[in-house]
């Protein structure tokens, strides 16, 4: 077991977030995460318990410091985490871990440091109301302030390492979505059929989990024991995580021949994915793409039937920044990932939920995984 990416890239990420910490005037970072990327991506490590977590000290000149909360995952931490110094905690408080970081805070001299603190991203905060006031009264010099966005800036932009793991979890995700196209048959049960496609990734050490809906009349939801039933048509959507990096497709299936209406509304969804992939030029704000997506599927008549949204950033986590949104005004920037999927349900005519990741690239955008052009017939 080893750090998903290269130790000297993760040395990279440290300068490039004290560049930043330098021009706020912080002393410190303290980075918090339980299921989260944050810690990940300073340090390498991700806690894989659901109770479990991890907390870094970051001082602007000083070597970092881990925190784990379990002794039984001191062995993978350290085969994980490129940093000398990692804890475990004493005690399955939380308390005994800010106790001994702002120990280590003040060790860095100061009367009041100024302190960052960074545990939210795209998707969830994970610091909650208790764990702050618990930092705020161990460190009552201290001058605190959010600083998330240090972390999440920075990770917008990807690597070549990061986008070979993210093409490698969208490969994984297509494997899975071949595999389920094989279980699908009329009288199979939506759990039977996903729980197989799920193991051709979890046999790889991957994460792996799918929404999907049998039948039109129904949004894609986790599996249930609905039956597969012939003429159905069947959209999924299918999120892969492999060696810390996820990727997340959608696919659509028919059991025989999809109707004439089925097969049009699926071409508007494929229309206006290749569409918002198309407009993913850097440089061009997000909202566009999210406009682009939306004045494609209305040009086809389905304006009044989009579910979900138009895609969102990928790659420690599968929802990152930015979501494809009209409000969203920030700048597309080169070597970003992002994922397309548009998906519509048309009642008495027919659904399709189409979409994968991409990398915005100057000269032509570069799908991850491999695009679906026409409904898959099973």
């Amino acid at each position: 077991m080893t750090p998903p990416i290269p130790t000297h890239e993760y040395q990279q990420r440290l300068k490039n977030i004290r560049i930043a910490m330098a021009k706020r005037g912080l002393d410190a970072l303290l980075v918090f995460s339980m299921r989260r990327s944050q810690v990940a991506y300073v340090s390498g490590y991700r806690p894989n318990y659901y109770s479990n977590c991890g907390l870094v000290m970051l001082p602007l000149q000083r070597d970092p410091i881990l925190w784990i909360r379990f002794g039984f995952d001191l062995e993978r931490a350290r085969a994980l985490c490129w940093f000398e110094d990692i804890r475990v905690s004493p005690s399955y408080d939380l308390g005994t871990e800010i106790a001994d970081a702002a120990s280590a805070i003040r060790s860095l001299g100061g009367k009041h440091p100024r302190i960052g603190l960074v545990s939210a991203d795209a998707g969830a905060d994970e610091m909650g109301v208790s764990m702050y006031e618990s930092i705020r009264a161990a460190l009552p010099e201290a001058d605190f302030e959010l600083a998330s966005d240090i972390f999440n800036d920075l990770r917008l932009i990807k690597s070549p390492a990061e986008i070979e793991k993210l093409r490698a979890a969208a490969q994984m995700a297509d494997s899975v979505a071949e595999s389920l196209g094989k279980a699908i048959r009329p009288g199979e049960k939506e759990c039977v059929a996903c729980a197989t496609a799920e193991q051709t990734a979890r046999q790889e050490g991957a994460e792996c989990s799918l929404w999907i809906s049998s039948d039109v009349s129904r949004m894609a939801l986790p599996a249930r024991d609905f039956e597969f039933r012939p003429g159905s048509f069947v959209i999924c959507e299918f999120t892969v995580g492999l060696d810390g990096y996820w990727a997340q497709i959608c696919r659509s299936y028919s059991l025989g021949k999809p109707s004439r209406d089925q097969q049009e509304v699926f071409a508007v969804c494929g229309n206006a994915y290749a569409a918002i992939v198309a407009a993913s030029k850097p440089g061009v704000s997000v909202s566009t793409l999210a406009e682009t997506g939306y004045n494609t599927l209305a040009a086809g008549g389905c304006a009044d039937f989009i579910p979900y949204g138009y895609g969102h950033g990928v790659g420690l986590e599968n929802t990152e920044q930015y979501f494809i949104d009209l409000r969203c005004k920030a700048p597309l920037s080169s070597n970003m990932t992002l994922i397309s999927h548009p998906a519509i349900f048309v009642p008495r005519r027919g659904a399709a939920w189409v979409g994968g990741p991409f990398v915005v690239a100057e000269n032509g955008n570069i799908p991850l995984d491999k695009p679906q052009k026409e409904i898959f017939e099973v």
